[in-house]
């Protein structure tokens, strides 16, 4: 995959966090900078810790000749995986979850770390199919890096400053982002396979 599509695969399961976070945003009192670290590095961590581990096994299999063609049934399982991941970002906004608002003084790890652990799975079936595929390890650490900063410190204050109405249009963008690398992945990669 090129680094287009790695940036908006990422860039789109992001917007799950962004969202999260956005939540988070609305709550605070007052944004602090040590719990703005501590949330960024969290982020990080979790979603490096996901893509890596998706990304190891999926390699691994395809190195020991366990999977045969891991490249092709990659490309196949990317499209799927995006597609379906775009659906579920959609479902979510139209959904639009009743979120009880608290004011409080500091971000709660316990409140948002459950969804950034559930978005990390989706980064971890990214990680799979990047393994399948062979992407470069480090452009998509890069990419997760930054992104992950992005969403967390975007998130947080696009809440804080204008409450969470905001996270159903992240929501949708997200399924756009997948849907484009998806579609970008179907015609550039798999269609002429068949």
């Amino acid at each position: 995959m090129n680094w287009i599509e790695n940036i908006l695969i990422i860039a789109g399961i992001s917007l799950d966090i962004f969202a999260a976070m956005e939540i988070e945003g609305a709550m605070l009192a007052d944004v602090k900078r040590k719990s703005l670290i501590v949330a960024c590095v969290i982020v990080t961590l979790l979603q490096m810790l996901f893509f890596w581990g998706g990304y190891l096994v999926c390699f691994l299999l395809e190195a020991n000749g366990i999977l045969q063609q891991g490249e092709s049934i990659g490309y196949i399982a990317a499209v799927i995986v995006f597609a379906l991941l775009g659906i579920r970002l959609l479902i979510k906004a139209i959904k639009r979850e009743f979120v009880q608002e608290k004011r409080r003084d500091n971000i709660r790890v316990r409140d948002y770390i459950k969804i950034i652990a559930v978005t990390s799975f989706y980064t971890l079936c990214a990680g799979c199919v990047c393994g399948f595929v062979g992407t470069s390890v480090l452009m998509m650490t890069v990419v997760i890096l930054i992104c992950s900063i992005l969403v967390v410190v975007g998130g947080l204050y696009t809440g804080y400053h204008f409450g969470f109405e905001s996270k159903t249009g992240a929501y949708v963008a997200g399924a756009l982002l997948l849907w484009v690398a998806g579609g970008e992945i179907l015609l550039r990669n798999v269609i002429h396979m068949f």
